[in-house]
């Protein structure tokens, strides 16, 4: 796939119409007010993500004007669907606070959706070796990666410009990887929310003047759980691997601290603010060191991706290395949390407004 003029033209008038339609919608005064576990002090307008949305659509008109690219193909427009409809789900809840279980309900659905019509990943490859699983795991598995990284999206959330500078590094890593494949399709995909990002990255960093809210969260989960299968089915043997070890920060943050909730017997549905990010933040490190934290973690997760993309087991053993990392960083933070007690005594740094999930 070549940079050709339908694409430098949806580029930027992707970035354009994010930026554009994100200042509208500041003038909506959608506001997230703080409560008793927010981050944040100040009442900041939210569904920042329509603005998201935007952008990635017209990224993807305006690069259909050249018909050999595929730009508005089945797989694609199937996809956008589904992704504006789980982006919709979330604008109901940044207006009327639907009840979370009917929110996951309806999340589960629409990764079922989209699993169903690109078809689960059936199997894992080795350098020497194939594991093939039945049908049925498959596509319960699938359907739950998808579902998983919406709420990975959502549930990180929570510090200036965190999610939209790491999703710019991932889409980046993902377009890279598709088009050294040779997808084009799943490259389109991953450019067209990359400029949408990066037009709504000034009015989201470095003190964040609207939120993503779970408008633009859940879309930028589920659009990227969807272009992962579309970059596995029709990638290289490693891509299974690739994708989960681009987003490992997202995933080891929500799963050891769903695993640590879990082993303290609390309520796993309850909201709570006890991600390694938020402790972070209550031990008085400002937005931005922790949104360059786990920047540079996603920058060196899509680089391991990038450098063993050829050989699937060096990548799926570079995928365990940083999956054992994150747990020794979580016990140790976590360890030196409760030193200082900063679970007891939740003092909030007020380096600009963030959201809580």
């Amino acid at each position: 796939m070549s940079l050709n003029f339908p694409i430098i033209l949806g580029l930027i008038l992707g970035t354009i119409m994010a930026f554009l339609v994100t200042n509208m919608v500041m003038k909506w005064r959608v506001l997230d007010h703080p409560n008793d576990r927010s981050l944040h002090r100040v009442s900041t307008p939210k569904a920042g993500g329509l603005g998201i949305m935007a952008g990635t659509v017209v990224m993807l008109v305006i690069a259909a004007l050249d018909p050999g690219l595929g730009a508005l193909s089945r797989p694609i427009i199937a996809l956008m669907v589904l992704a504006l409809t789980t982006g919709m789900l979330g604008l109901y809840d940044d207006l009327r606070d639907l009840p979370a279980k009917l929110k996951f309900l309806l999340l589960a659905l629409l990764s079922l959706g989209a699993t169903l019509y690109l078809g689960p990943v059936t199997s894992f490859t080795l350098d020497h070796a194939q594991i093939t699983l039945p049908f049925y795991l498959a596509l319960a598995g699938t359907a739950l990666w998808i579902f998983v990284l919406s709420n990975a999206a959502n549930f990180m959330d929570g510090a200036d410009g965190l999610i939209t500078s790491s999703s710019i590094i991932a889409a980046a890593f993902l377009a890279l990887l598709a088009m050294d494949a040779g997808n084009s399709t799943a490259g389109l995909m991953a450019l067209a929310i990359l400029v949408a990002l990066i037009g709504f990255l000034p009015l989201n960093l470095p003190s964040a003047r609207i939120f993503l809210g779970d408008t633009g969260a859940l879309f930028i989960g589920f659009w990227f759980g969807a272009l992962a299968l579309l970059y596995i089915h029709n990638g290289p043997p490693a891509a299974v691997y690739a994708v989960v070890l681009i987003f490992m920060p997202w995933l080891s943050d929500i799963l050891l601290t769903l695993a640590w909730r879990l082993a303290r017997r609390q309520n796993l549905m309850q909201a709570h603010n006890d991600h390694l990010y938020q402790l972070a933040l209550r031990r008085g490190a400002s937005h931005a060191k922790v949104t360059m934290a786990m920047t540079a973690q996603t920058i060196l997760c899509g680089t391991l991706a990038w450098v063993f993309r050829s050989s699937p087991t060096s990548e799926l053993l570079a995928l365990t290395a940083m999956a054992v990392l994150a747990m020794i960083i979580h016990w140790w933070a976590r360890a030196l949390c409760a030193a200082s007690q900063c679970d007891a005594n939740p003092a909030y740094d007020d380096n600009g407004p963030a959201p809580e999930h």
